[in-house]
């Protein structure tokens, strides 16, 4: 389970949901919460000190409007956002972190060497892009899956911490049907086609039954849905239609037609989804 969340801030609107559902997972959890900003910037000393003390004024007074009943410290200490972030997360012994999304529309081109994408490469834990509008519980949880090791990590570190608990989960995986797309280009009959295509489907079906067997998930209840297409755009459609509250991602995985996660898939959904999302690292 959770025992420390640090959520990181930059006291701006877009780091009010990360704050919020930071708040929302402790009181949850029963884990102790630390509230970060980092100040940027060559400042005069006097300024700084004033920098600090708005930063520290600011953070109390939006704590305040909760009713913690988790233990919770404010930290605001200057630096690059990417290094403090990665430090206060080890010295905290945090077991996740909370950002905040870059609302703008062309974030999945830029996404790569943002202090989100960094800090999930290399801070060695699982981090949480809160996006989500309100801080409701997560009552449908999608985990996208193909079937390596990194992507059983990340489900199985999501149901450790807890995350989980009380929810709808629903394994995805997507994949493409190679069979059905070289007879028909080899203008064999539709039948045949259907008859090899179905028998694919069904192989993946029972690839997949036995993968998440394969977890230590204990007693979660679960659900597997398989989607037609691999990559970031096929996960994207089905999010956006079925409207999970969280997606859960491995960072990394292995190549091959079969496997998603390269790095470029996990960023363009965490670039792209209106939703929260878990990017959970291999070391992690």
């Amino acid at each position: 389970m959770l025992k420390s969340v640090l959520v990181a801030s930059d006291l701006s609107s877009r780091s009010e949901p990360a704050v919020q559902r930071a708040v929302q997972i402790v009181e949850a959890t029963g884990a102790g919460l630390t509230v970060l900003h980092v100040v940027e910037g060559d400042l005069l000393e006097d300024r700084m000190r004033e920098e600090v003390r708005s930063a520290e004024g600011y953070l109390s007074s939006q704590i305040a409007g909760f009713d913690l009943s988790s233990k919770t410290e404010i930290v605001v200490t200057m630096g690059h956002a990417f290094h403090v972030i990665c430090e206060q997360a080890q010295d905290c012994k945090a077991d996740m972190i909370v950002l905040g999304a870059h609302r703008r529309q062309f974030l999945r081109d830029v996404f790569t060497g943002t202090t989100i994408e960094r800090v999930t490469r290399t801070a060695g834990r699982p981090v949480l892009m809160a996006n989500a509008k309100t801080a409701e519980a997560w009552r449908k949880v999608f985990i996208a899956t193909d079937m390596s090791e990194a992507s059983g990590h990340a489900a199985c570190k999501a149901h450790a911490l807890g995350l989980l608990d009380n929810a709808e989960v629903t394994f995805v995986h997507g994949y493409a049907p190679i069979t059905r797309q070289m007879m028909t280009h080899a203008g064999i009959p539709v039948e045949r086609v259907h008859e090899e295509a179905e028998r694919e489907f069904q192989s993946t079906r029972r690839d997949l039954g036995r993968f998440i067997q394969g977890l230590d998930l204990g007693d979660l209840n679960y659900n597997a849905r398989i989607i037609e297409g691999v990559g970031a755009d096929a996960i994207a459609g089905l999010v956006e239609q079925a409207k999970p509250g969280l997606l859960v991602i491995g960072t990394r995985g292995l190549s091959g037609v079969k496997r998603l996660f390269l790095g470029s898939v996990a960023q363009d959904l965490m670039g792209s989804l209106e939703i929260d999302v878990l990017a959970v690292p291999p070391q992690a």
